[in-house]
C-alpha cells in the first residue's frame, strides 16, 4: 500500500532519489528509530520510538492525514533515510519538512541536503509553496549547518522546547526557506579550512572529550572572562554556548587540529559576525602547550584571514585582547594587525576584575601587505 498521494512523484538527484514511502517500507523505519544515535539527533528519543512495523506505518498514516507525502531516500539503490512534508498550505503557500538519513555512516557526505534540496524544489516549483519551516533539535549542529547551507535561516530558538528521553530539556530551533531571500553577500559559515601544519574543522559538542586534555590548562583561561573547565562536561557546556552563538548567526567555532595526525591542540572561532557591512572578529583562540611558539597559531590565523578575505570579501577583519596579555598582542601585531586603540572597562572576568581590551585591526586595503607578511613567515 502507497501511504504517499498517487500523485507523488519520484524526485531523483545526483546521488540521492525520493521515492514515495509504502507501507512495505516499515521495516526501514523501524531499523532506523533502533539507531541510538539517530533517535537521539532526530527526536531525542531512546531507541524503539518504533516498537513494531505496525506502529511504523501508523507514523506514515498520520503524515498523510496532515495533507503530507512521506519519500524513502534512497542512495546507491537502496533506503538509508525518510524526508516528507505535511501540513501543506495551498493558500498560505506554505509546508513544513522533515529529514533524516537514518545510516550514521553515511551522515557528514552532503546527501541529507542533497534530499532536502530536492524536496524544497518540488515544494516550491509543483505546489508553488512560498515558505517552508522546519524545526531541529539544537544540539544538533551537523544537521543545522546543512540546513543553513541549503538556504534556511535560523528564525528562533523555542526555548527547553522538547523533553527528552533521558529526562532533560532541550531546545528547538526554528527555521525557514522564503523564496526570493537571497543568502548575505559576506556570510561565513562552518567550513574546514586546511593548511600545511594545522586544520581547522567545526567545533562539535562531542569534541569536548579529545579537546579537554588541551584546554585544561590554567594559563589558558587566565586572562579569559570565564572560568576554566573542570571536567569534561564544563567543556562540553562551553562549546554548547558557543554553538548557540553559531545558531543565531553571530559566531563560528572551530577545533585546530594538527595537519600531521589530527590531533587536536586548540579552538578559535569567527565571531561579531557582522554581514550587512561585511566585518568579523578572529577570537576566542588557545593553543595547548605544546602547539605553543609554533606556526600553529601563524597558519590558523592566515587561514581564517584568507577565508575571510579572499573567498568571502571581507572589507574588514579584527581583533582583540586582554591588555594584561602582551603575549597575545605581539602576535598580533607580528601579523601584521594595526593597533587600533583600548576599550576601557568592557567586559567583567568571571572573577570580578575590570577588563580593558586593546584592538587591532586588518582592513581589505591592509590584507595584500598582511598576507604576504605572513606567508613570508610560514615560508622560514
Amino acid at each position: 500500500m502507497t501511504i504517499s498521494s498517487p500523485s507523488a512523484p519520484t524526485l531523483r538527484g545526483k546521488r540521492v532519489t525520493l521515492r514515495p514511502m509504502t507501507h512495505a517500507d516499515a521495516p526501514h523505519a523501524v531499523r532506523w528509530a533502533n539507531d541510538a544515535d539517530f533517535a537521539w539527533y532526530q527526536w531525542g528519543r531512546r531507541p524503539g520510538r518504533f516498537p513494531d512495523e505496525e506502529a511504523a506505518r501508523k507514523w506514515m498514516d498520520v503524515i498523510a492525514e496532515h495533507r503530507g507525502v512521506m519519500f524513502v531516500i534512497e542512495h546507491q539503490g537502496r533506503p538509508i533515510g525518510q524526508a516528507n512534508y505535511r501540513d501543506l498550505q495551498p493558500k498560505g503557500k506554505s509546508a513544513e519538512v522533515g529529514i533524516g538519513i537514518g545510516e550514521p555512516a553515511l551522515w557528514g557526505k552532503g546527501l541529507g541536503r542533497e534530499a532536502l534540496g530536492l524536496l524544497v524544489k518540488h515544494l516550491v516549483d509543483d505546489h508553488q509553496v512560498h515558505r517552508v519551516t522546519l524545526s531541529v533539535l539544537a544540539y544538533n549542529d551537523r544537521a543545522i549547518a546543512s540546513y543553513k547551507a541549503a538556504g534556511f535561516e535560523v528564525e528562533g530558538i523555542e526555548r527547553d522546547g522538547v523533553m527528552t528521553d533521558r529526562g532533560t530539556w532541550a531546545d528547538d530551533v526554528k527555521m525557514a526557506y522564503v523564496v526570493g531571500r537571497a543568502r548575505p553577500e559576506f556570510d561565513p559559515r562552518p567550513i574546514v579550512l586546511t593548511g600545511a601544519h594545522v586544520r581547522l574543522e567545526p567545533l562539535r559538542r562531542e569534541h569536548a572529550a579529545e579537546l579537554f586534555p588541551v584546554a585544561h590548562d590554567d594559563d589558558i583561561w587566565r586572562l579569559f572572562t570565564v572560568p576554566m573547565p573542570r571536567d569534561v562536561g564544563e567543556l562540553e557546556r562551553w562549546i554548547a554556548a558557543a554553538l548557540e552563538e553559531q545558531i543565531l548567526g553571530n559566531q563560528v567555532a572551530f577545533i585546530t587540529r594538527r595537519t600531521s595526525d589530527g590531533r587536536p591542540i586548540g579552538s578559535t572561532r569567527f565571531l561579531h559576525i557582522d554581514r550587512a557591512n561585511k566585518t568579523a572578529e578572529i577570537g576566542w583562540t588557545f593553543l595547548g602547550r605544546d602547539a605553543r611558539r609554533t606556526v600553529a597559531n601563524t597558519e590558523a590565523k592566515y587561514l581564517q584571514l584568507r577565508h575571510l578575505f579572499d573567498e568571502l570579501g571581507a572589507h574588514r577583519v579584527w581583533l582583540q585582547t586582554d591588555k594584561l596579555n602582551e603575549r597575545s598582542q605581539r602576535a598580533m601585531e607580528r601579523l601584521g594587525a594595526i593597533r587600533e586603540g583600548e576599550l576601557r572597562d568592557d567586559r567583567i572576568s568571571h572573577d570580578g576584575r575590570i577588563r580593558t581590551s586593546v584592538v587591532y585591526g586588518i582592513t581589505r586595503t591592509d590584507w595584500p601587505a598582511v598576507r604576504a607578511r605572513i606567508q613570508g613567515l610560514l615560508a622560514r
